[in-house]
């Protein structure tokens, strides 16, 4: 296993760090202690998972039972007092892992409230997908008043459905080209709210959000060109140069995830075409898939280790 406990003896012995900071740095290296503080989170989320989800039982079992508009007032409540709760705790200037849990369990407590009342009303009537735009927008100005990730991961995910963007495995093979324009158009969106906010604000904590997600959009629409006969080759085009720009990004910024998009979604849109138009024996195509896969998985293992020496 990696220590680099050496290293730090002989920075406490020369002199440039102090006896308690070694300390603490050793025993780090030796796992005397341990951070927990992603465990708790992921339990945090998970318990916001689970209450978001006893709900939308409740709304689908006892909806006559309780009553539309009282069950749409008692979400709406719980809603409002999880961001006052969140407001109480930012004025207080104090924060922990429950903060964030509590506040994301608002934010969808209002989405499943808005989805709701527009189910049960109809209020928008034939255009009920702009309900994902109002989301988009609530959601927007929650991430920016409360500093929030998981809000603005909302408020994207919000604004792909508003455009009608799925991203789902079995959509990949049936979708239209209009879908993966719509995904180029989205990916567009992100990058241009991505500079307001860099020219805008001086935290820049939102950024690494705006390019995950414009990403992953960027390259869903590429391979819905692949999928397509009449587009194929200008998918794997469009493939090919997002994973480009995308490993050269991962590797300058010392992002591992766009290293690993560039290698799974190039991989996978290769596929797509060397099978499409080039094997046709299911043998040869098994093995092809197989082989291509391993060389990917060691491409990465290497890439992994290289980053990591990086770091070090």
């Amino acid at each position: 296993m990696l220590s680099f406990e050496p290293e730090v003896i002989a920075a406490r012995d020369a002199g440039a760090i102090d006896p308690p900071t070694a300390a603490r740095l050793i025993a780090i290296e030796r796992r005397e202690i341990f951070s927990v503080h992603d465990e708790l989170r992921a339990l945090a989320w998970i318990g916001a998972m689970l209450i978001i989800t006893g709900v939308g039982i409740i709304i689908k079992k006892h909806v006559q039972d309780i009553g539309p508009l009282t069950l749409a007032i008692a979400i709406g409540a719980a809603a409002a007092a999880c961001y006052g709760y969140a407001a109480w705790r930012r004025r207080l200037g104090v924060h922990n892992l429950a903060d964030d849990s509590v506040l994301l369990l608002g934010a969808l407590l209002v989405s499943a409230d808005v989805g709701f009342i527009e189910h049960q009303w109809h209020v928008l009537g034939a255009e009920w997908q702009r309900h994902f735009l109002l989301l988009a927008f609530v959601h927007g100005v929650g991430a920016y008043v409360f500093g929030s990730g998981a809000l603005l991961s909302l408020s994207i995910a919000a604004l792909a459905a508003w455009m009608g963007i799925e991203r789902r495995a079995e959509i990949l093979f049936t979708a239209t080209t209009d879908l993966a324009l719509r995904a180029f158009a989205c990916a567009a969106i992100l990058v241009a709210w991505r500079e307001i906010d860099r020219r805008v604000r001086p935290i820049r904590n939102f950024e690494p959000l705006f390019e995950h997600f414009a990403a992953n959009l960027a390259f869903w629409g590429a391979l819905i060109f692949t999928v397509d006969r009449d587009t194929r080759w200008y998918g794997l085009v469009i493939a090919l140069v997002l994973a480009a720009f995308s490993l050269v990004h991962g590797f300058r910024r010392r992002r591992e995830l766009f290293v690993i998009y560039a290698y799974v979604y190039g991989l996978i849109a290769v596929d797509i075409v060397v099978v499409a138009d080039f094997l046709h024996d299911e043998i040869v195509v098994a093995a092809y898939v197989m082989l291509s896969t391993v060389a990917v998985i060691v491409a990465l293992f290497v890439t992994h280790m290289r980053l990591r020496r990086a770091e070090a």
